[in-house]
């Protein structure tokens, strides 16, 4: 073959061999451009209801080792359905990515209350601003019947019982299964009287509300307080939290078995009295019945000195009810050798379930009759010492 012919075909196949060199890495590099902006989201495939607003969370991905300014831009969507891009609570269209990390961007959906029943997809795109970086993301909704990711409000334990005069904490859950955040408003329908009050749980802060994010679960401590002179029974309070999307209720028991309160002294509240050695005393008592139940079998007992005695009437009272109050006398008796001085005399009224103690301070005094008798030995002394001067005075 001619040298000249030869040396011509060679460059040829070297120009077609660079030629097809370039339309090979072609591709790779494209695929490499692709790759180094990547546009997602965690959930890309959500249920909602007719007029809710849902957002989706997207993340921007720079893997270049350069940073870059990306426009963001929502392709496709619904008829009549609304979008907006929030960054930093405000609208925005681009975001700023530095190289090897990542810029987070909310796209809000705003579903029209008139949607039908079905499947709905957006499509967002994010360009780098030299166009030479581009990713795309599909986004699909469903819109189904009745309430979807309904919200709720649960409590651990929806009744509790104890006495009027005690205070019911009921541990309480409250779930946001929207795809927003929410402000919920805390609230009771209580009757007159009672009290109602919300304190997240760990914390002595009370509040009226309480944000919630998407998905997640606030524990709640509801403290009730019933009215001091409540009747024993069972009674209902519905609390309830209110967001603007959505409202959740649950019904709080609360069981009142009654308190049991005694009340035991004097008609007058004075607690003392005096007594002659030897002699008995009848005392006038009350009892009353200052609980919110009926106290049965009321006995009455005593702590007194020795060789000192008390006695009650009545014995025993069978039944008495809240408010009700009764007279009961007590005979106490003291020592013939008592000596004068003040002295401690305990009386107790007691029920089954509660008892109520009346220290008594009782002053004994010397009887008259003793007082007569000194009277009389001091006169006699004086006319034996008149006797004796009259008979030898004289001599």
């Amino acid at each position: 073959m001619n040298p000249r012919k030869t040396f011509v075909l060679s460059r040829i196949l070297v120009f077609l061999g660079l030629i097809s060199c370039l339309f090979l890495l072609a591709p790779t590099k494209q695929a490499n451009a692709d790759q180094g902006l990547v546009l997602s989201t965690r959930y890309p495939g959500i249920s909602a209801s007719p007029g809710e607003t849902i957002t989706f969370p997207l993340e921007i991905m720079n893997n270049t080792s350069l940073s870059q300014v990306v426009n963001l831009n929502v392709m496709t969507q619904p008829k009549d359905w609304k979008t907006s891009l929030k960054g930093g609570g405000r609208a925005i269209h681009q975001a700023f990515v530095s190289s090897q990390n990542s810029a987070s961007v909310d796209l809000l959906v705003s579903i029209p209350d008139e949607a039908q029943i079905g499947e709905y997809s957006l499509r967002v795109s994010a360009t780098s601003e030299n166009g030479n970086l581009q990713d795309f993301l599909t986004l699909r909704i469903k819109v189904a019947e009745g309430e979807v990711g309904a919200d709720k409000l649960t409590a651990k334990y929806s009744e509790l019982k104890g006495p009027s005069d005690a205070t019911f904490t009921f541990k309480v859950d409250l779930v946001n299964n929207g795809s927003n955040e929410q402000l919920y408003s805390l609230g009771a329908q209580s009757p007159e009287g009672w009290q109602v009050s919300f304190t997240p749980s760990y914390e002595n802060q009370q509040v009226a509300s309480i944000g919630v994010k998407p998905g997640e679960t606030k524990s709640l401590d509801v403290k009730i307080t019933p009215p001091v002179s409540i009747e024993a029974g069972e009674y209902i309070i519905p609390i309830r939290a209110a967001s603007p999307v959505n409202t959740v209720t649950q019904d709080l028991k609360v069981i009142i078995s009654g308190t049991y309160k005694l009340q035991f002294s004097t008609p007058s509240g004075r607690l003392n009295t005096d007594i002659v050695a030897g002699r008995e005393k009848k005392v006038n008592l009350e009892v009353k019945n200052t609980g919110s139940t009926d106290l049965n079998n009321i006995s009455f007992s005593s702590a007194e000195p020795i060789n000192w005695s008390v006695t009650f009437e009545p014995m025993v009272i069978e039944n008495l009810k809240p408010n009700e109050s009764r007279q009961v006398t007590a005979t106490i008796t003291a020592d013939n050798k008592a000596i004068a001085g003040d002295y401690l005399v305990s009386l107790t009224a007691s029920s089954p379930e509660v008892k109520s103690t009346a220290d008594l301070r009782v002053t004994v005094k010397t009887s008259t009759l003793w007082g007569l008798v000194g009277v009389l030995i001091v006169l006699a002394v004086i006319f034996g010492v008149y006797k004796a001067f009259q008979k030898y005075g004289r001599r």
